[in-house]
């Protein structure tokens, strides 16, 4: 268990990125729209500056009618109750997700619902319309010569992780998946957890919220089951007919990231009270297709701290040091994977670690050993004795446990997870 999860540190994942965030700031942004089932999808694709082809991400939203930023004016009884300190203020975390991307060098697509663009004119309503705009997203990124179409990544937010694998399940042009705050309990029953505990957190009418969240199972039994019929009333203003397919797919979720078998990313949020951090350990028991599942603490759903309206840089940090481990690295810059400076092994060790590293004879390095919160248990700097130097390490003095082992050199950083058994 420990060395599938770890918390990721700022002050770790930053090294990563530094060397190259100072000169890539400058973004530009295009207005966009694509078609889906007939109607106008309204977004933002925004890349770095510069020529070329860009690795591109596209952000699945979740549930409600969200716009392209994600925008949540922070306010209500509600937000009074569990979130104090951040009433009165205005989230956008996929907008601030984007330009922290954007950053480290990837285009991002993010784009306004159809509910959110069509509220009263939608048209009839199928679970292909209302759920799967990204299909339509990827085919669009496609036409533009700005795009490296071999690099198309997928990010889920929180309702929108269910939907991503069953996606590139069906194509073979999404590189990789990346789940954020992800719920692997079924949609109503996740509901219902999250009606009912408000209802206790904050002094609400308990029995009346039981009765309703009743009603909401009862109703997705009969959906489940196929017993609906012609008089079987739309709920949430979707169809019965349209729910059928949806928990079809989204109740298997976690068959679907597995049968799609691509590089995956979880990341889970400490604090999330929507998607509670059990929902990342249930999908770390089921699936099979990836080791990465990582919990950031004090962060809620919408990836701020609990206290602070600010975006958390760890999120996008994690995910650039995440691509990066699988070769899918920004257009703006030239990076070396951390493999092509040093290896270690083994990895897991007992007490003596091997550390190979390979670069002209006589470079300067810094070999660091941090724990799990960025504190530095070990450092040595000293100078290559040949171009493929081995040094054995011994590491007797660290208990059990997950580190992150760092090595400076040539004004890179480069880290890799070390293990302790």
């Amino acid at each position: 268990m420990l060395f599938k999860r770890a918390l990721l540190f700022y002050s770790i994942t930053i090294l990563l990125i530094i060397f190259i965030t100072n000169n890539c700031k400058a973004q530009q942004s295009f207005q966009i729209t694509f078609n889906h089932d007939g109607k106008n999808v309204l977004g933002t694709f925004t890349k770095p500056n510069g020529t070329g082809r860009f690795p591109t991400i596209i952000i699945n939203s979740g549930s409600g009618a969200n716009d392209r930023n994600g925008t949540i004016p922070m306010e209500g009884g509600n937000v009074a109750c569990l979130y104090p300190d951040l009433l009165g203020d205005t989230l956008r975390p996929y907008k601030d997700l984007s330009d922290a991307l954007v950053d480290s060098g990837y285009a991002v697509l993010r784009f306004d619902k159809l509910e959110y663009s069509y509220p009263t004119s939608l048209g009839a309503i199928t679970f292909h319309k209302l759920w799967l705009p990204v299909e339509s997203a990827i085919n669009y990124v496609k036409t533009r010569t700005d795009v490296d179409t071999s690099n198309i990544i997928l990010i889920g937010h929180s309702e929108g992780s269910s939907l991503i694998p069953y996606i590139a399940k069906g194509r073979s042009d999404v590189k990789a998946l990346i789940s954020i705050a992800g719920p692997r309990t079924p949609l109503d029953s996740i509901l219902s957890y999250q009606l009912n505990s408000i209802a206790q957190i904050c002094g609400g009418d308990t029995a009346l919220t039981q009765a309703q969240t009743d009603q909401i199972l009862s109703y997705f039994t009969i959906v489940r089951n196929g017993t609906w019929n012609a008089n079987t009333p739309a709920l949430y203003g979707i169809p019965p007919s349209a729910w059928e397919e949806y928990v079809h797919v989204v109740d298997s979720v976690s068959i679907h990231y597995n049968t799609v078998n691509l590089p995956t990313l979880f990341l889970g949020m400490g604090l999330d009270f929507n998607v509670p951090p059990s929902e990342l350990t249930r999908f770390e028991n089921e699936i099979i297709c990836t080791n990465d599942f990582w919990s950031i603490p004090d962060l809620i759903h919408y990836m701020t701290p609990i206290n602070n309206p600010q975006f958390s840089e760890t999120v996008s940090d994690t995910i650039v040091y995440w691509l990066r481990q699988q070769e899918i690295y920004s257009g703006i810059t030239t990076y070396k994977k951390e493999s092509d400076f040093f290896t270690s092994f083994p990895n897991p060790f007992t007490s003596a670690l091997n550390i190979s590293i390979s670069n002209k004879k006589g470079s300067a390095y810094t070999l660091c050993v941090r724990s799990m919160i960025g504190q530095e248990l070990f450092k040595l700097t000293d100078v290559l004795e040949s171009n493929a130097f081995v040094k054995t390490m011994d590491f007797e003095f660290l208990p059990e446990g997950l580190y992150f082992m760092e090595l400076t050199m040539d004004g890179k950083q480069n880290v890799k997870k070390i293990m302790r058994r």
